[in-house]
């Protein structure tokens, strides 16, 4: 089975057009035409929050009308610069008690799709009543082998800024039910704008870097600051199984034609 990872879209409106020099629209369009082209045999495309910049009715309907049409279903989930009720005008299907979480049931897999955001804040939080719905769907779903979709990070990343102003908050509580739980063999979340990979006792987690801009890693506490310099990616999620397999694709040049061999 086959899903594409994309995330941190961050549409903005026409007002604004450009955010740090980068055209969203132009680059979201980019990547689904990249998937399109080589990936048509994706059972799903899931982007993990921050699809637009600011949230506003305007930059979620060009989000909407730039995903609406692609022959691949999207699942999307929200991020820190998203607002539910803009979201949900928009994608009312993907929500269970006014928080945006759905479990996908494909096959012997299911996927389930966490709601992290904490409006007007950058870091996230799972309260009681998003914790009782994961935990209800790791109950009835306990002979399936389990992958996880969320926007902020829920372990340690050594990005400085990042772990203090803009992590998952009380995440022990979140580990506190995953930790009962056997079959869930993978985390990916978004939010940090770089491809990471952490390993939590058997369960692997990953990031990919944003559609738009990226954010670099700087060590020694020192803060991390915004580029867009770097390429943006989506990631490539082969399951077989119980195996993943990884690509991260940097699809923005990749009209430009190098041929050789290795």
């Amino acid at each position: 089975m086959k899903i594409i990872h994309l995330s941190d879209t961050h549409i903005v409106d026409n007002k604004e057009k450009n955010l740090y020099g980068i055209d969203p629209s132009f680059r979201l369009k980019k990547a689904l035409d990249s998937i399109r082209k080589h990936h048509s045999d994706a059972s799903m495309v899931v982007i993990t929050g921050d699809l637009v910049d600011r949230a506003t009715k305007e930059a979620y309907e060009i989000f909407y009308n730039i995903i609406k049409d692609f022959p691949i279903p999207i699942y999307p989930i929200v991020g820190n610069h998203d607002k539910k009720d803009l979201f949900l005008k928009y994608f009312p299907k993907f929500t269970h008690s006014g928080f945006v979480q759905y479990a996908i049931n494909v096959d012997k897999f299911v996927f389930l799709f966490l709601d992290t955001l904490v409006e007007d804040k950058p870091y996230g939080n799972l309260c009681q009543k998003r914790l009782n719905w994961l935990e209800k769907q790791l109950k009835i779903y306990k002979e399936k082998k389990i992958y996880i979709f969320m926007h902020h990070h829920p372990l340690k990343s050594f990005m400085h800024d990042m772990d203090k102003y803009a992590n998952l908050k009380d995440s022990d509580k979140f580990w506190n039910i995953i930790d009962r739980y056997e079959n869930i063999l993978h985390i990916t979340y978004g939010h940090l704008h770089r491809i990471t990979q952490m390993q939590r006792k058997n369960i692997s987690l990953h990031s990919t870097k944003s559609t738009t801009f990226q954010v670099a890693f700087t060590p020694n506490e020192a803060r991390e600051y915004l580029t867009n310099e770097e390429k943006p990616t989506y990631c490539i999620m082969l399951l077989e199984d119980g195996d993943l397999l990884l690509h991260h694709h940097e699809f923005l040049n990749e009209d430009e034609k190098y041929i050789g061999y290795c």
